[in-house]
């Protein structure tokens, strides 16, 4: 009787939504669908009068950047570094893609109404749509709007280098949160899907008004 009656009275109690996010700890690996905030991507500086001539390197700061990297790599190039923080191992670079407050890069890029609407329901290949970051799982405990992904514009940092700059307390990078299972896996079909693209020279149906006029 008493199974029965603790059965009725979670029937009564509304489900728990899953977690999109979950928490960084520090300390931990890598993680693909990872959100880093103050990423430094170096950029090499050139001669004003000679393009080819490389003459230093200047950083460029990523507000919020997300792993793309697969995440069985990110795990065993962590596993390598427990000996040796510079190994070079199979990783030499860590694959990421900006991101940008959703309405922010919306307005950047006139999107349209219409292609918001498809851009934020993710049926636009282009863009992956993040839902918000909840403080509970955000390791600056602010939480954080939707964010947007433009899958054309990605970069890489040396491994080392990354994990140097969340080594450095001294206001370098910080670990918001990550993507949790599927929506990690979600994002890396997506980025995938749009890098396996292919171009057409003509599509298999071209309406009426669009079809270029054949020679007879």
């Amino acid at each position: 009787m008493a199974a029965e009656d603790a059965q009725a009275a979670g029937a009564g109690e509304a489900p728990i939504p899953p977690q999109i996010y979950v928490p960084v700890r520090l300390g931990e690996r890598l993680f693909q669908g990872e959100i880093i905030e103050g990423v430094l991507e170096w950029i090499a500086k050139y001669d004003a009068s000679d393009p080819d001539q490389v003459v230093g390197v200047e950083p460029r700061l990523q507000r919020l950047a997300v792993i793309l990297s697969q995440d069985c790599d990110l795990a065993q190039d962590w596993g390598r570094r427990q000996s040796e923080l510079r190994e070079v191992t199979d990783l030499r670079s860590v694959l990421m893609c900006p991101a940008w407050p959703a309405e922010q890069l919306r307005e950047e890029q006139k999107l349209t109404t219409r292609r918001w609407e498809v851009v934020r329901q993710n049926k636009d290949e282009r863009y992956a749509y993040l839902a918000d970051v909840p403080p509970s799982a955000d390791g600056a405990g602010q939480g954080h709007p939707a964010l947007l992904l433009d899958l054309a514009s990605y970069f890489t940092v040396r491994t080392s280098e990354l994990y140097r700059q969340l080594r450095d307390t001294s206001g370098a990078p910080r670990r918001r949160c990550r993507l949790a299972t599927p929506w990690r896996e979600h994002l890396q079909c997506r980025f995938a899907g749009y890098q396996a693209r292919i171009g057409l020279p003509m599509d298999h149906f071209v309406p009426e008004g669009r079809r270029p006029s054949l020679p007879i």
